[in-house]
């Protein structure tokens, strides 16, 4: 995204809804990303909860550019 700045932060799957096709991330600041079935890097089908994600982010609260599963 023009002008953004990404950076990586990590966080942990806590809600996973299938019929949305949504994954709810919360990070250590207590911010939630989502994570969509069309976010690169990640198999959507894959994710469940308690996972720990690697989250390539901007500033823009929500905006997930990446997303990567460390811990299963």
């Amino acid at each position: 995204m023009p002008g953004e700045r990404p950076f990586f932060i990590e966080g942990k799957v806590v809600d996973v809804s299938i019929p949305y096709q949504l994954v709810l991330v919360k990070v250590s600041n207590g911010n939630i990303y989502h994570i969509h079935p069309n976010t690169p890097g990640v198999e959507f089908d894959k994710l469940k909860k308690e996972q720990i994600i690697r989250l390539e982010v901007t500033l823009m609260l929500t905006r997930v550019l990446s997303a990567k599963i460390i811990e299963q």
